[in-house]
Formats: C-alpha cells, structure tokens, sequence
C-alpha cells in the first residue's frame, strides 16, 4: 500500500458514515440508467422519422354505379299502358315481359297501311300491264283484301282497255274513210283529166267547123262551157285531194298523240304508285315495329333499377323514361365524392378501399379498386339538388371483393352506400404527430 493510500486510510477511519457514502465510487447500474434512457429516447426519435404510416383520404359518401350504359325503355308514340308486370328492384330473365301497352292505335295503323299496299299492288299490276299490251292476270290471292283490290282493278283493266280501243278504233275509221275519199279523189282527177283532153279535142274540132262554115257557133260555145267546167271540177278535185291529204296527217297524228298521252299518263301514274307503295310499305314496317313495341320484353337476364311511378291505364309520352334495366353481366364502379381539400393528394391508379354500408367491413370484409378518374370540375349540389359543400366526383374500379360471411346470392348492385378510402401516399409518425403542432406555429398570432 501506498503512503496516500494508507493515510487516506486512516482519515476515513476518523470521518462520518455519510462522508463514507458520498466518497465511495458510483455503483455500475445507476451510472448505466443515463445511457439506457439517452438510448431509449433516440430509439423513440429514430423510430418516429423512419416508421411510415398509410396516407388514407376517406369519401364523404359514395355509391355503386354501372360502367356500362344501362337500357332505358321509352315509348316512341303516346301510349296508354295496360299492364304493368314487374316491380323495382327484380331480376328478370331473357325474354320475360315486363309491361304491355295498349294495341288498338298500332293494330289499326298497321291494317291501314296493309289495306293501302294491296291496294297500290293491284295498281301496279294493271298499270304495267296496260303499258306492256298484255293481258291482266293476278292468279289466286289468298288474301281475301288483296283478292277484293285485284277484282277492282281488273274491272277498272277492262273499262280503260275497252276504252283506249274505242277510241283507237274510231281513228283508225276515220283515217281508213280519208284514205277513201283520197282514193275517190285521185280517180276522179284522172278520170276529169281524161274528160278535159277529150273536150279539148271537141272544142278544137267544132272550132274547125266553125271557121269552116260546117258548124254552128253554139256548139263551139257549149263545147267550151263543158270543157271550162271540167277544169273547175279538176280544181274542186284536187282541192279536196289536198284536204283530204291534210285531214289524213291530222289524224295519224292526233292518233299517235292519243296513244303517246295514253301511255306517258300511264308511265306516270305508275311512277306516282310505285312512290306511294314504297312510302306505304315504310309506313307498314313501322307500324310493324310499333305493334312489336306494345309488348317490352329484356333483352336479357337483368335488374330493374327504376319504374316511372305511372299505373295501368296511365298515358306513356313519347321519349319518356318508363322502365331502367341494368344487365347482369354489366360492369360495376364506385362512384365517391372527395372534399376539395383532399382531392389534391389523389392521383389516377391510387388503391381504394371500399366500404359497403351495408355490411360491417371489419367483420365482412371490403372491395378493393383503384382511381380511374376525378372530376375536373367541383359540384355544390347533391343528387337532390340540395347544397352541400364543394365536392369532387371520383371513379374507383371495382377489382376484388373481398367479402366474408356474406348470403351465397350476394352482389353489388347499382345504389349501394359505401364509404371509399383512398391510399394517397406514407408519411412519418413524427410528420403526423407534429402536423398540427406546425400547423399551429405557422397559423398562430397572426390575427390582425
């Protein structure tokens, strides 16, 4: 032992108990306490800055919506309903009737137009007949309209050929009785023409007989008187030859101008028939399509999302909506409404959770999806047109269900409530702790 050592010694054996504690060394475990709690603080802070939370915006509300169009049934024509036989919210199968509408408009539309186009039909036939110069044959119509025009036009056939021939006929006699009286008229030339030579002579000899002192003067002057009135009869002749002639082309041609007129009205009536028969059978088809249309029917297997709140008996105008049909196989969104101060942190393609109303998502489990779009514009009205707070319009893909516990026939179905959290990002605890203490150091004691 050293001399300090050894007087320290013997001092300490003079000095109190407490003196005694308070020189003895620092026992191990209270020195070892201050780096324990020095650690253990910056862990809490390391833990803080490093450990990322879950940057989740929730929907102020939301809904299930169909991506594809849906089928709207409205009527084309104002209708009367007769029978109405589904309800809100049922499934129905292919083919199924959902409502009738009252027949009696369409039904006598379409026998109208039917009526109309036998009618044309039979008219079409006689037209063309008459300009082609063949007989009229309709052959056995079973129907008993068709047969009825068919007897009218054939009637109608005979009169107008009966007609048209008369009066052909009688150009024909007139022509034939002028072709006659020109005949008459060149023999009777020829023949005054050989009466003119023979008096010529005559007068050239009872002249000679004259001057010869044989013959009276009488005879000269009659033999002239006949021969000036042969001349004049020639001149009468062929006077009426020449009139003769021209009556003849008038004729021929009045003839021709009659048939020409008979055949062009005929080409146009048939040209105004075949108009009004396709304008008529148009009109029939739609009529057709109308009288299909008194019975609505799905298309396929389908839900009935709403029903115009009309009854039996109730007047349907056209282009109104009467009753929405969503298809099974449709293809289903969410549709949710973000406050305009988060709808900046969400992006296209972030992952959203869905919260149906309907179940308890911690006990059946939730849908999940990601953005598809948000609304470019804000809206202040709700469904109802209320005012609400400014909101953003949001559409979140449907792609698992991730329901438990839930009835076998369960799915989602246009107008479900729920709730949509939006996955936007991470942040640090000690961010999310000291947000709002920031927020209070930057906002704080500026008031005016």
């Amino acid at each position: 032992m050293s001399p300090n050592q050894a007087s320290l010694a013997t001092v300490r054996q003079f000095q109190s108990e407490t003196d005694a504690i308070r020189e003895a060394p620092e026992p191990m475990l209270a020195r070892a306490t201050l780096f324990v709690l020095s650690a253990l603080l910056v862990s809490i802070v390391a833990i803080m800055c490093l450990t990322r939370l879950d940057r989740v915006i929730t929907s102020v509300r939301g809904k299930i919506v169909p991506v594809d169009q849906i089928n709207v049934l409205q009527a084309l024509d104002p209708s009367i309903i007769k029978t109405i036989d589904v309800r809100e919210g049922e499934q129905v199968d292919t083919g199924q009737l959902l409502a009738t509408l009252d027949s009696t408009f369409t039904a006598a539309d379409v026998t109208q137009y039917k009526l109309q186009i036998a009618s044309l039909d039979a008219q079409v036939a006689r037209d063309e007949a008459e300009l082609s110069g063949k007989p009229l044959s309709y052959g056995n119509a079973k129907d008993p309209d068709a047969a009825r025009y068919n007897a009218l036009q054939k009637a109608l056939y005979d009169q107008r050929v009966a007609q048209y021939s008369a009066q052909v006929t009688s150009y024909d006699s007139k022509i034939s009785q002028t072709e006659a009286t020109i005949s008459k008229a060149k023999k009777d030339d020829e023949r005054y023409g050989q009466r003119a030579e023979i008096a010529g002579k005559i007068e050239d000899m009872r002249s000679t007989l004259a001057e010869s002192g044989s013959g009276s003067k009488l005879n000269l002057y009659l033999s002239q008187d006949t021969r000036l009135e042969l001349l004049r009869q020639i001149d009468n002749t062929h006077n009426t030859l020449l009139e003769a002639q021209h009556q003849l082309d008038s004729l021929r041609a009045d003839r021709k101008a009659f048939i020409e007129q008979w055949n062009a009205q005929l080409s146009q009536d048939l040209v105004t028939t075949r108009n009004n028969l396709d304008t008529a059978r148009a009109a029939y088809d739609k009529a057709i399509k109308h009288q299909d249309l008194v019975r609505w029917t799905a298309a396929e297997p389908s839900v009935v999302l709403t029903l115009a709140k009309l009854s039996v008996g109730s007047v349907l105008k056209p282009g109104d909506p009467f009753i929405t049909l969503m298809p099974l196989k449709t293809r289903l969104e969410a549709e949710i409404q973000v406050l305009s101060r988060d709808v900046g942190f969400i992006r296209p393609n972030d992952p959203c959770t869905l919260k149906v109303d309907a179940f308890n998502a911690a006990e059946h489990g939730t849908a999940a999806g990601k953005i598809r779009w948000i609304s470019e514009g804000a809206f202040t009205t709700d469904d109802d047109g209320k005012p609400v707070d400014a909101y953003y319009k949001a559409r979140c893909s449907v792609d698992q269900s991730n329901f438990t516990n839930v009835p076998n026939n369960f799915r989602l179905i246009p107008g479900m409530t729920l709730q949509g959290d939006v996955n936007v990002g991470t942040r640090s605890v000690a961010m999310y702790l000291l947000s709002d203490m920031l927020r209070g150091m930057t906002e704080a004691m500026r008031e005016p």
